[in-house]
């Protein structure tokens, strides 16, 4: 009887502490499955079938087009923030075909628009677009983002085959309004240009925390075809906690001749020395789990003259080990750092906070949706069911991906596999030429084909999309648990 009142005891004081002190009781937050069995998937109906074979013919008709245009842009390459060109030759194909289009990005957080106007002249955004195409009803909106950007060099070239997004983007909406049309199924298409995806910092981020894509229910992109290996069934889920903090650092002092009177100047270039310096200090006294990684933008164009402006691109990189919580602490370190830095240079130092690159979330049951049509249009046995690696949401990742689900990946497996093509490095000018070879030409009615056959599923059999976002919603309560993701990262719709 005494043992038992001295247990009522305990408790009771524990039920105090948590009640009034505020201690809170762990509670475990177990992440969903990361493969759904294709089995689970609601069948593809007869009537189904029928419409999807409709948009494969619709697609065969256009797939010319297709052709013509990622040449076109293999021919005219554009780099980031650059493709103004590009997106006005998209954009009137889109028109041509009944989209209504919409320029630039509004709301954009200013420290964001203040680098890329900087840097590139390129505030709000004015080369993206996004073309709408309403159906029966407004939604469910299916999105097919894209990029064109080449990669930068002397001429700029498409060593990573973004040439072939825009027509595998502009093929598979323009099939599935047609057929949407002719069905009276509800829905919009809409097809978004995301810009400048080689270059930081990451725009679709921005463009999310602005609002950009807060009526759109699923997206859809692919990153060219022309892949060579057998592609494995990835894995559903996330990659963990921020992995990149990126801020620029301006130091501004006052020139003076180096030689004649530099006891009248204030050097910026000693102010990033100092800086950088007491950066390789912390790293001591940091966890080893974080990088730090420093690029100089722009410095003194000549020794004769005491530097008066720096321009320092700085990353905190989180790898896997640490929480959202630690690394803003290291963030704070740097910043405290700088104007350490600055002060003791007598120069003065200006932030601007640019981009975090987040490990995105994808759901098994979009992954099992996708890997079901992937499966379909890649040649034979060019898949396998066996487990691969995760993919950690549309866009590599990133804040939208927590709140709108969709399937995409830099990796590949998101799009088709096929037999005979040659292994190529990623970012050669080897990899740009396949995609205007015969094989390049062919794989991009087959991604066309894979992502409308998706888009037909989810405006067709709605609860497809339910189970998603049911899914995605227990990857958000277990990414808070983990400290992977935050309240804030979430734009939740209310339709």
């Amino acid at each position: 009887m005494k043992m038992k009142k001295q247990w009522w005891i305990i408790i009771g004081i524990i039920f105090i502490n948590i009640l009034f002190i505020g201690i809170s009781p762990v509670i475990a937050v177990e992440p969903p499955s990361a493969i759904l069995p294709l089995e689970e998937l609601p069948a593809e109906t007869q009537e189904i079938t029928a419409l999807r074979e409709k948009v494969e013919g619709y697609i065969d008709d256009y797939n010319a087009r297709m052709i013509e245009m990622s040449d076109w842009l293999y021919y005219h390459p554009e780099s980031g923030y650059f493709e103004f060109e590009s997106a006005k030759y998209v954009t009137a194909e889109l028109e041509k075909n009944g989209f209504e289009i919409e320029w630039g990005v509004k709301g954009l957080d200013e420290e964001y628009n203040t680098v890329i106007g900087k840097l590139f002249n390129n505030r709000d955004l004015p080369q993206v677009f996004t073309a709408k195409y309403k159906g029966k009803s407004e939604y469910p909106v299916i999105a097919f983002t894209t990029e064109m950007d080449a990669l930068r060099g002397d001429p700029p070239f498409h060593g990573c085959a973004h040439n072939q997004q825009p027509p595998v983007a502009v093929g598979a909406a323009i099939a599935m309004t047609k057929i949407m049309d002719e069905n009276n199924l509800p829905g919009s298409i809409w097809v978004i240009h995301l810009p400048a995806e080689e270059i930081p910092p990451p725009d679709p981020t921005a463009m999310f925390k602005a609002g950009y894509f807060d009526e759109v229910d699923f997206v859809l992109q692919t990153h060219g075809g022309v892949n060579s290996g057998v592609f494995k069934r990835p894995l559903a889920g996330t990659g963990g906690a921020t992995l990149i903090n990126a801020n620029i650092y301006e130091f501004t002092g006052k020139t003076a001749h180096a030689a004649g009177d530099p006891w009248n100047g204030r050097d910026a270039g000693d102010a990033l020395r100092a800086m950088w310096m007491m950066i390789d200090m912390l790293r001591e006294h940091s966890k080893p789990q974080f990088r730090f990684h420093g690029a100089i933008l722009e410095t003194a164009q000549a020794p004769n003259v005491i530097n008066p402006f720096v321009r320092f691109d700085h990353w905190v990189r989180a790898t896997p080990g640490l929480n959202q919580e630690e690394l803003n602490k290291k963030v704070e370190q740097i910043n405290t750092v700088a104007k350490a830095a600055a002060m003791g240079t007598f120069c003065e130092v200006e932030i601007n906070h640019y981009a975090d690159y987040v490990n995105g979330v994808s759901t098994a049951w979009a992954n099992a949706l996708g890997w079901y049509y992937t499966k379909m249009y890649s040649d034979e046995g060019m898949t396998s069911d066996e487990l691969g690696s995760l993919e950690s949401g549309w866009d590599v990742g990133q804040w939208a991906s927590w709140s709108i689900p969709g399937l995409g990946s830099e990796r590949g497996s998101w799009t088709i596999a096929m037999a005979d093509v040659p292994p190529t490095a990623g970012h050669s000018q080897e990899k740009a030429d396949l995609t205007i070879t015969p094989l390049g030409h062919r794989s991009l009615a087959l991604m066309a084909k894979r992502q409308a056959a998706v888009a037909l599923r989810l405006v067709t059999q709605p609860e497809l999309l339910e189970k998603i976002n049911e899914e995605l919603a227990q990857w958000r309560e277990y990414g808070i648990a983990q400290g992977y993701a935050t309240e804030e990262m979430f734009r939740l719709k209310n339709k």
